[in-house]
Formats: C-alpha cells, sequence, structure tokens
C-alpha cells in the first residue's frame, strides 16, 4: 500500500464530513495504518470538536498499536490549543512512527509549526504537498492565503431571467425543496450579504432557518452606503453589519461601519474580523457590482420554473462555464467557477 493510494482513503473519509456541520473548520481526513493493515480511520465531524487524527486514534482499542504505526492526515495536523488540544502533540504522545500529509495548512498559528513539532519529537514526517485539501475547504484555504472571504454569489430568478415582479416588493420564486438547499448553502457560510434595497423591500433575517446548525447564525451584512437605514433599528443587533459611506450613520449606530465605498475595502475588513466566507444574496445590482469588480469565487443560480414575464432582470451574460447543475425542486441549480485571473 502505497503512500498516494493511503492518502486517497484519507480523502475518502474526509469528504464523508459534512460542510455546514464543520462549518469554519476543514474537512480532514485520516488513516492510520500498521503492519501493511489499516487499522483506524477518522474525519472531523463538528466545528469545535475533535479533529480527524485524534477521532482516528481513538478507533483503535489498545494504544500500543499506535506505537510506530504510520498516519495519512489530509491537512498539516495542529499544534496550537483551540476549542481543543493541538493534534500534533496527541500524535507526539501516541508515539507514532511516521505521519504523511496532503498539504501544508495555510493558517499561519499552524502552518508548518505542525512539521515542525512532529520531526522534532523522531517523527518521520512526508509532505506530500497535493491540492486536495484546497478542493475540499476552498473557504478555509481562500481566507488564509488572500486574508479576504471566499465569496459566494447567489440568484434566484424565472425561466424568463427575472428576479422580482415589480422593485421594492419581494417575490416568492423556489418552492421549499429548493428554499432547503439554500438553507443548507448557507449553513456553510460565515456570512450572508444583502443590499440596502434588498433589505429595505424584504426586511431579511438572513438566518439558517429549514436545517439544523450546532454552531452560531452567520453574520448579517448590508450594503447601506447612502445610509438609508438609519431609521431602521430593526437591523441593529449584535450580528449585523452595515457597511456605509454615510459618516453620521457610521458615527451614531455602532453596527454601522463607514468604508470608501469600494467591495474590495469591504472584503479586507471583513476579513480582518475573521469571517472566511461570504454569500452575496442579491439583489441584483449589488451581485452585477462583485462580478464586474471581478470579486467572487462562486456563482449558485437557482433558475427556476416561476414564469414572470416582466419585471427586474437577474444577471444577464456568460459568467463562465456551469461546473455542475442539479435538480432540487422547482429550481434548476447551476454553480459556476470563477477562473483566475
Amino acid at each position: 500500500m502505497d503512500d498516494l493510494t493511503m492518502m486517497q482513503l484519507a480523502y475518502q473519509a474526509a469528504q464523508q464530513a459534512d460542510p455546514a456541520a464543520t462549518w469554519e473548520n476543514p474537512r480532514v481526513g485520516t488513516v492510520i495504518v500498521k503492519d501493511g493493515a489499516v487499522i483506524a480511520t477518522g474525519y472531523h465531524h463538528q466545528f469545535g470538536h475533535q479533529h480527524a487524527e485524534v477521532a482516528a486514534m481513538n478507533q483503535v482499542e489498545h494504544p500500543a498499536d499506535l506505537v510506530g504505526a504510520t498516519m495519512y492526515v489530509t491537512l498539516e495536523p495542529c499544534a496550537h490549543v483551540g476549542k481543543v488540544g493541538a493534534c500534533a502533540d496527541a500524535l507526539v504522545a501516541a508515539k507514532l512512527g511516521r505521519v504523511v500529509i496532503g498539504q501544508g495548512d495555510p493558517n499561519p498559528h499552524v502552518s508548518g509549526r505542525g512539521v515542525a513539532k512532529l520531526q522534532q519529537a523522531g517523527i518521520a514526517v512526508t509532505l506530500l504537498n497535493q491540492q486536495g485539501s484546497a478542493v475540499l475547504n476552498p473557504a478555509f484555504h481562500h481566507f488564509f492565503e488572500t486574508k479576504r472571504p471566499y465569496v459566494t454569489l447567489k440568484l434566484a430568478q424565472s425561466v424568463d431571467g427575472f428576479i422580482a415582479a415589480k422593485a421594492g416588493h419581494p417575490t416568492k420564486l423556489t418552492d421549499d425543496r429548493a428554499d432547503v438547499a439554500i438553507h443548507q448553502q448557507r449553513a456553510q457560510m460565515s456570512a450572508i450579504m444583502v443590499g440596502s434595497e434588498t433589505a429595505l423591500a424584504d426586511a431579511p433575517q438572513l438566518t439558517v432557518r429549514h436545517v439544523p446548525i450546532t454552531h452560531q447564525q452567520p453574520w448579517r451584512v448590508i450594503v447601506d452606503r447612502r445610509g438609508r437605514l438609519q431609521n431602521h433599528p430593526a437591523f441593529f443587533d449584535d450580528r449585523t453589519l452595515i457597511y456605509t459611506t454615510n459618516s453620521t450613520f457610521a458615527q451614531q449606530v455602532p453596527q454601522a461601519v463607514s468604508f470608501d465605498g469600494e467591495l474590495g475595502s469591504l472584503l479586507d475588513d471583513l476579513g480582518q474580523r475573521g469571517i472566511q466566507s461570504l454569500l452575496v444574496e442579491g439583489g441584483g445590482a449589488l451581485v452585477r457590482a462583485f462580478l464586474a469588480a471581478n470579486l467572487w469565487q462562486r456563482f449558485d443560480i437557482y433558475q427556476t420554473d416561476a414564469v414572470l414575464g416582466t419585471g427586474i432582470k437577474g444577471v444577464v451574460g456568460n459568467q463562465g462555464p456551469v461546473a455542475t447543475q442539479t435538480r432540487v425542486g422547482n429550481a434548476l441549480h447551476q454553480v459556476i467557477y470563477r477562473e483566475a485571473k
């Protein structure tokens, strides 16, 4: 059993993790091999709970079986104490003989430190320098590599290309099954964003409702350059950020954040706040602004069966090849990834 084959088994274990459950933690898989046989597999199940390495070691009944064993793990073991103990310390304590790592961790608290701690303890380390973890955890890697959140744009529109029947009036386009899929996507996000027009028209909660979550609700982010929300205190709560160029609004309301009006500056600020992923849900003008500025990584379109005939146009134009498309309820869910420029 060669390293690449074993690492592929570790990636398969990582794929079992629900990205909504691991949330801002990466999906990681582990395989432990002793005397040419797999003795344990594990993966990270839930944000704030034990990591994949410990989950796998806990599958081994007799700790002596771990001595001298080889562990395959998709991402570099953490070397710092956060919500759980440092995995590198647990591997050292178990007296493993060798650790094979798929990809280094981009988190500066971990990057290189996990490898160093293992090597200092006399454990042989092989770093394969693969990209499998980045594929499994695009938001996690993008955030730590760019210091900005991974931006996903989302629009639901009618089959004839409209997102609402008329301005200022919300139009329900998706059915219950499609709504569940959208909330499953929300559950994976650090923050959800809308523009002030959508905020005033829909008064959206921007919460995860139709699926259970064990982590905190995402931040609600509203782009309100002119300060149209300053007389709407319903938006002033401890999980909302309102970005505005209205200095009076920013000075008077704690939830209002002054910025220069540029989306890039807004993303920089969100990154400084530790927000890893951002779901931009509309309206159409805000989505088009992100597209025009080329500040997006993924675009999800829910093309519903609804026919409006007239109304507010959605996004027109080819944003790139459709990577996947699946039927969910009354909508065709299409996913487009931006090509790196």
